[in-house]
C-alpha cells in the first residue's frame, strides 16, 4: 500500500506543476497575441497615412508645378521617392 501512496503523491505533484506551466505559457501567449494585434493596427494606420500622403502629393503636383532644378522641386521629388519606396509597387493595394 505504501507504494500506491507515493505514486499518487508523485502524480498529484506532476499534475500541479504541469498545470502551472500550462497556465504560464498561455498567459505569455495571450500577451504576445495582444502585441501582434496592436502592431498590425499600427501598420494599417501607417499604410493609410502613406497612401493619403502619396495621394495628396500627386494632387499637389498634378500640373507638374514643381521644377526639379530648384530646391523646392528637389525636396518634393525626394519626398515623393521616399513615399513611393515605402509604398512598394509589389505589395501596394490601390483602394
Amino acid at each position: 500500500m505504501d507504494i500506491h501512496i507515493y505514486i499518487y503523491i508523485a502524480l498529484s505533484i506532476t499534475i500541479i506543476v504541469l498545470s502551472f506551466v500550462t497556465w504560464n505559457i498561455l498567459r505569455k501567449y495571450e500577451g504576445i497575441v495582444d502585441q501582434i494585434l496592436e502592431s498590425e493596427d499600427r501598420i494599417i494606420e501607417l499604410e493609410s497615412a502613406i497612401k493619403d500622403s502619396y495621394d495628396k502629393m500627386q494632387e499637389i503636383d498634378s500640373k507638374d508645378i514643381f521644377e526639379t532644378d530648384d530646391e523646392v522641386g528637389q525636396t518634393f521629388k525626394q519626398l515623393n521617392d521616399v513615399i513611393k519606396n515605402l509604398r512598394g509597387d509589389d505589395n501596394w493595394k490601390a483602394q
